[in-house]
């Protein structure tokens, strides 16, 4: 794993804990988006069908679309019509006049800045999570719901951090904080907006090991915006390649690069993964 290992029985026990069912709200099936929406001045218009597990990446210049799309899939974009389907669930089919709202969609979102509540320290806020999902499942109280959020926080490394008020916290900290927020409600999909962009390259580095690690030890689906082509090659295990609020390719970085013209930008990702 780059960037980060687990150590320790008590890292082990962790992963074990998140590899069972404890914070996934459904069984895993694939994503189904096929969403458009116009505007003067820009058009969504996306179909894709995306994997059940692991960090699928939407890449792009700034203005593609993809912050949209993922707004869109989360419900938060009123405008936008057509069939969004997650782990079974049908979260919006309009023609069958089906639109979940926001807080039934089963949804984590994690944006650029960490919107963490001020007035709670990092307990207060990841126990938010914890206990409230809306729409929700299970007992939030349950014994498997506790294994669970200890299983995060030890997973995230933030056991020291939740006494902390999040004022004092640094960029890294607050992110991995959101991430375990978003992550305690049990959500379906995981949404994280170019979580690192607001980071230097320390916390980046720092920030892209934990979400490995969440990676291969949790069975959240994770759908994750950005422009970088170092998070690309770190992160994708499918990469979307969007342009103009359209979908150019898909697959495997490498390919779904040179697939959509790209093939300058499909070298230097191999340089970057063979460094």
């Amino acid at each position: 794993m780059n960037g980060m290992t687990i150590k320790g029985d008590s890292r082990l026990a962790a992963a074990h804990a998140l590899a069972l069912p404890v914070l996934r709200a459904e069984p895993p099936a694939d994503l189904e988006v096929a969403l458009s929406m116009a505007r003067p001045d820009f058009c969504l218009d996306v179909e894709l069908r995306l994997p059940a597990a692991g960090i699928s990446v939407l890449f792009g210049t700034s203005g593609s679309g993809k912050t949209t799309l993922l707004r869109a899939i989360a419900g938060l974009e009123p405008e936008a019509r057509g069939r969004v389907v997650v782990a079974g669930v049908v979260w919006q089919d309009d023609p069958a006049g089906v639109r979940r709202p926001v807080w039934q969609r089963g949804v984590g979102y994690v944006f650029q800045e960490a919107s963490l509540f001020e007035h709670l320290d990092v307990r207060g806020n990841i126990e938010y999570g914890w206990r409230w999902r809306k729409g929700g499942v299970a007992d939030a109280g349950a014994e498997a719901g506790r294994r669970g959020f200890e299983a995060l926080v030890e997973i995230l490394g933030i056991g020291g951090l939740m006494g902390r008020r999040v004022d004092t916290l640094s960029g890294g900290e607050r992110q991995r904080v959101a991430i375990a927020r978003a992550l305690a409600a049990r959500p379906a999909l995981l949404l994280l907006d170019e979580p690192l962009a607001a980071l230097d390259f320390a916390r980046r580095d720092e920030i892209m090991g934990w979400l490995e690690a969440l990676r291969d030890h949790t069975g959240t689906p994770m759908l994750y915006v950005t422009h970088s082509l170092e998070e690309l090659a770190r992160l994708a295990d499918l990469a979307v390649v969007m342009q103009a609020g359209r979908v150019t390719a898909t697959g495997a970085p490498e390919a779904a690069l040179r697939a959509a013209g790209l093939a300058a930008l499909a070298d230097r990702l191999v340089r970057l993964r063979h460094a």
